[in-house]
């Protein structure tokens, strides 16, 4: 084996044990508000990303609605699959005082099971989102809502395909309701790859100076 062949080796085997151990990376997925199909015309935009590590969910809320359409995004709903509950632990819009789980109406979209909202019951807390629409997300605006679930089988891409965002107070008098598509994900690396590949390129350097 060359020198040359040898510091390859070195290299891919740093990669190869990063790759191989659990949790060293973590995936966010990201999306857009999207109009659903008995919308005649789209008044509130956001972007939105998803994360979960362990028994942690991570959604961001940001509103990216047009400042001459105005409003706020008030609630936001989602499905979570059987014998998976969860607990809102934080968020940094204590506005939203209301999560509830259950069979949450959602009209004309069915139900979902989990909701975040300025206010209101299972049957209002989506379409009425009590409070003033000013409490909740403006336009510009971002809010980080966590929750600590408990059971197993949640997914990003599962509880993304179910969310619907709530809109009020457009300059327009109107309101709205969107869905979200997903853009794609957005990988971050976690400090135990970070450490891997550091001493991996650490070991590199060190031999590349013993061969030279």
């Amino acid at each position: 084996m060359t020198k040359q062949a040898g510091i390859y080796l070195v290299i891919a085997g740093a990669l190869l044990i990063g790759l191989l151990t659990p949790g060293v990376s973590q995936a966010t997925l990201v999306g857009i508000c999207g109009p659903l199909t008995v919308e005649p015309q789209q008044l509130g935009f956001c972007e939105k990303s998803l994360t979960i590590s362990g028994s942690s969910l991570t959604i961001t809320l940001i509103n990216t609605s047009p400042a001459g359409n105005g409003g706020f995004i008030v609630a936001d709903a989602f499905n979570l699959p059987g014998g998976v509950s969860a607990t809102l632990t934080s968020t940094t819009n204590l506005n939203f005082d209301t999560f509830l789980q259950g069979a949450v109406n959602t009209a004309p979209f069915g139900t979902r099971t989990d909701i975040i909202s300025l206010g209101g019951n299972f049957n209002n807390a989506f379409e009425g989102a009590g409070g003033s629409p000013m409490g909740g997300i403006g336009v510009g605006q971002s809010a980080t809502f966590v929750f600590n679930l408990s059971g197993s089988g949640a997914t990003e891409s599962g509880i993304f395909n179910s969310e619907l965002v709530r809109f009020k107070g457009f300059n327009n008098g109107q309101s709205d309701k969107t869905g979200v598509t997903i853009e794609g994900p957005s990988i971050a690396p976690e400090p135990t790859m970070l450490l891997l590949v550091g001493s991996g390129m650490s070991g590199l350097m060190w031999m590349r100076r013993r061969i030279l």
